[in-house]
């Protein structure tokens, strides 16, 4: 393996990919969440009587919404698998001797790549529903108060 000089330097390499590590593994837990709300006012709104236009057009853009999501949660689980494979393959191209930095630089590339889109993905689906929240506004400021 080498000397205790060797590995103690190669653990000491590994902190920036654990911080990377950690980034999307918060960022996986918001993109659960965001997906789970989704889907319970997707419930909601499936579970009433009488779907009009406007409910429909909710439940279209709340797939369209999770969609963003589901995607966003790939590519970061992604990222996440790539990060662990390229310290993974690092480690043991030190143990057993063989050029690996290829194939971390690629790994690390990866992931990094893959974490940017799950970022645009997540930016995307925040910027839809924030624009169904001001259309809303819009929509119900148009129509006459309703007497309390």
């Amino acid at each position: 393996m080498g000397t205790l000089e060797e590995v103690a330097q190669l653990i000491s390499l590994a902190i920036a990919p654990v911080f990377l590590l950690t980034a999307v593994a918060s960022t996986l837990t918001v993109f659960a969440g965001r997906l789970s709300r989704i889907v319970d006012r997707g419930r909601i709104l499936e579970a009433r009587d009488g779907v009009d236009e406007a409910v429909r057009r909710e439940l279209l853009l709340l797939e369209r919404r999770a969609r963003l999501i589901y995607f966003a949660l790939s590519l970061g689980s992604g990222a996440a698998l790539l990060v662990c494979l390229f310290m993974t393959l690092a480690f043991a191209g030190k143990m057993f001797h063989f050029e690996a930095a290829k194939t971390v630089a690629l790994f690390f590339m990866g992931a990094l790549f893959s974490y940017t889109g799950a970022i645009i993905c997540l930016l995307r689906e925040v910027f839809l529903a924030v624009w169904s929240f001001r259309l809303g506004i819009r929509a119900a400021s148009h129509q006459p108060a309703s007497a309390p």
